[in-house]
């Protein structure tokens, strides 16, 4: 595994939790010579780690960004039909080569991580980011909670055509006792038939 003493002194590095270097680590450990902007960190991995929680390891995954070690290259989510896809991340300190099946973008390496000018100005860089992320995620929760729930004005929809064997009961459906309908007739129903 490739470690730089060029970014373990630097600002970003020392103004990151421990969690955050684990973090780093468990991605850098998956490089290889090609695959830089294919690197994700699932729970399961990072438990491997020593990082246990999801609320964590976002925030980890979220302050490497912020301080410029990482970049996102494809934004996760869910797809159609339910699949979920991982949010991919790439080292800014080496080139990214182009994934079509992937849609990763190729990209020089841009040392984003040098900007960084003391650990105030990272932790500063961190805040912001926490802030903006908790933004997006309130303003996403509250377009779901403003839904208004809404019933129709004329009452309860039916059904305009009725099934082949004929209406649904609107009630429970009753057991019958076959020993008493044996012993009783049966009692002619009597039908109205209407002409269309």
């Amino acid at each position: 595994m490739r470690l730089y003493w060029e970014v373990l002194d630097s600002h970003a590095w020392n103004c990151l939790t421990t969690s955050d270097q684990r973090a780093y680590i468990a991605l850098a450990r998956q490089l290889r010579s090609t695959n830089n902007g294919d690197l994700c960190l699932t729970l399961t991995q990072s438990k491997l780690s020593g990082i246990k929680s999801q609320t964590t390891l976002a925030k980890s995954l979220r302050a490497l960004v912020a301080v410029g070690l990482l970049y996102v290259t494809r934004q996760g989510g869910c797809k159609a039909g339910g699949q979920r896809l991982p949010t991919l991340y790439g080292l800014t300190d080496l080139d990214v080569f182009e994934v079509l099946k992937k849609h990763i973008e190729s990209r020089k390496a841009t040392n984003a991580w040098k900007t960084v000018t003391d650990i105030e100005h990272g932790q500063r860089l961190i805040e912001a980011f926490e802030k903006q992320s908790a933004e997006v995620a309130s303003r996403k929760k509250s377009l779901v909670q403003n839904l208004i729930a809404t019933s129709p004005k004329i009452g309860v929809v039916e059904a305009k055509t009725s099934p082949k064997i004929g209406p649904w009961p609107s009630r429970p459906v009753q057991k019958l006792d076959l020993a008493k309908s044996a012993e009783s007739p049966a009692k002619p129903i009597t039908a109205r038939v209407s002409a269309l």
